[in-house]
């Protein structure tokens, strides 16, 4: 056996006798006062999308979360896209851990895929006894023989494995149908956020007769511009924003929303924010919807519930339809506009209402704060998690202290305390410019310097395990 593949099976080992060791002294855990958990996350909308964060667009749903619980004002994503943004939410990892290029976003045609020894958040909740579920986007592989989420500790999975679908037809464009019901490949009438909300209520029904608590994990398509064969559809209304070639067939990449919502934005002149604007007030009923069942069934008080963004919205590409409000940048960018994003939580009874955070924190922090509220006496393996336990700023609003770390592409960016530094050439003072317009590196050269090593350090840590020497 060569070296490496003796690395590579002594750290599959240590994967499993971690993944093992949980299973065998945390099945008890998850008793009645152990909390629900739902995390909704909302693809490709922007800091300056709801009213809460100064939209024009009303979100009173999405905005109830924030006001009965906190708002944060500086979340960050670890990715400024989908694919690297998920795999971090799931596993508590920075992208860079991946072993099989989730560091970037998964096309079709794409071989990239989350390995079945990178263990992700459900499957350390379904190892003490919660019921879990995906409704939504998966995007974390579609070739290999472990690419469904049910391979990955998810007990139901609805919805689609890919990166973007028209919301009525469910395909990527005419590459075919991409929707799953209850894990299997199916036909189903519908647009596509109101049939996820479906499917998440009916869980909530079934679930909620059981004696263990659940996690759902709610990643909806919703506002992400949809793929479609034509720009216009015998459903809805549909505008399209630009042509793209995928994997040898030209797919078009619209925004659509059902007629009825774009009638009651009539007054925003753009056409494209006014179909985007539909997009969002639908997601936000949407949301309602699952609130009331939550409410209705007396859950509101044992569920922890919350909804980030994936990353920042096409503010000035794409007929720039969403809106990063004063923030620099745009998804697929490391400025703010690209990884700073909505985010809030909301377990009624046990959070403070209407706290308004400022302290950073980001997308991998909620595995370890999950696991910490849990009080799950197993932990998880530190050799691979680089997120950190908010709990207590959370609970007690007491700040964590920790630097932030951006990789993609050819773009890099570090942030410690009020101060970012870009592509190791850019320094911006965060809390007096969170435009990040006055670029400050000449005037403090040795913030630069200690700002270079301490990306360098984080990134030469980053490699995935097996590549370690």
């Amino acid at each position: 056996m060569g070296k490496r593949n003796q690395i590579w099976y002594m750290y599959n080992l240590l994967r499993l006798l971690l993944f093992v060791a949980v299973f065998s002294t945390g099945t008890c855990i998850a008793q009645k006062n152990s909390p629900n958990i739902i995390i909704i996350f909302a693809d490709d909308l922007g800091y300056g999308d709801l009213s809460s964060y100064g939209s024009e667009i009303p979100t009173p749903n999405i905005d109830r979360i924030g006001k009965e619980g906190i708002r944060f004002t500086q979340f960050y994503d670890s990715a400024p896209v989908c694919t690297p943004s998920r795999y971090s939410l799931l596993t508590g990892s920075y992208p860079q851990r991946s072993l099989h290029g989730l560091s970037q976003v998964i096309m079709p045609g794409s071989t990239s895929y989350l390995d079945e020894n990178e263990t992700t958040i459900a499957e350390y909740l379904k190892s003490v006894n919660y019921t879990t579920a995906i409704i939504g986007k998966w995007h974390l592989g579609l070739e290999n023989k472990n690419s469904s989420p049910t391979d990955h500790g998810f007990d139901k999975f609805y919805g689609f494995k890919g990166g973007a679908i028209d919301y009525y037809y469910h395909a990527y464009a005419e590459q075919g149908l991409d929707w799953y019901v209850d894990n299997k490949l199916s036909a189903e009438k519908g647009y596509a956020t109101d049939l996820l909300t479906n499917h998440a209520i009916n869980f909530i029904d079934e679930v909620k007769k059981k004696s263990n608590p659940f996690f759902l994990y709610l990643p909806y398509n919703a506002p992400h511009y949809g793929k479609t064969d034509s720009d216009s559809t015998t459903e809805g209304y549909t505008i399209a924003l630009s042509k793209a070639n995928s994997a040898g067939s030209n797919v078009i990449n619209s925004l659509q929303a059902p007629k009825s919502y774009v009638e009651k934005f009539s007054n925003i002149e753009n056409k494209y924010r006014r179909v985007y604007a539909a997009m969002v007030s639908n997601l936000d009923d949407n949301i309602g919807r699952l609130l009331n069942k939550l409410e209705k069934h007396g859950l509101l008080e044992t569920t922890m519930i919350w909804f980030i963004s994936d990353n920042g919205g096409y503010s000035e590409t794409q007929q720039k339809h969403a809106s990063n409000g004063a923030l620099r940048g745009e998804k697929a960018g490391l400025y703010e506009g690209g990884i700073r994003v909505p985010a809030m939580v909301w377990w009624k009874g046990k959070i403070k209402t209407n706290q308004v955070i400022t302290s950073p924190v980001c997308n991998v922090d909620l595995l370890p704060t999950i696991y910490s509220i849990l009080k799950i006496k197993t932990s998880v393996p530190s050799s691979v998690i680089d997120g950190k336990d908010i709990s207590k700023l959370l609970f007690e609003n007491k700040e964590v202290s920790r630097d932030l770390y951006w990789k993609y592409n050819k773009q890099f960016a570090i942030r410690s305390g009020k101060w970012k530094l870009v592509n190791g050439i850019e320094l911006y003072d965060l809390e007096k410019d969170m435009s990040e317009q006055i670029n400050l590196a000449s005037v403090h050269p040795e913030i630069v310097n200690t700002l270079r090593l301490k990306f360098a350090e984080i990134d030469s840590n980053l490699r995935p395990v097996e590549l370690k020497k």
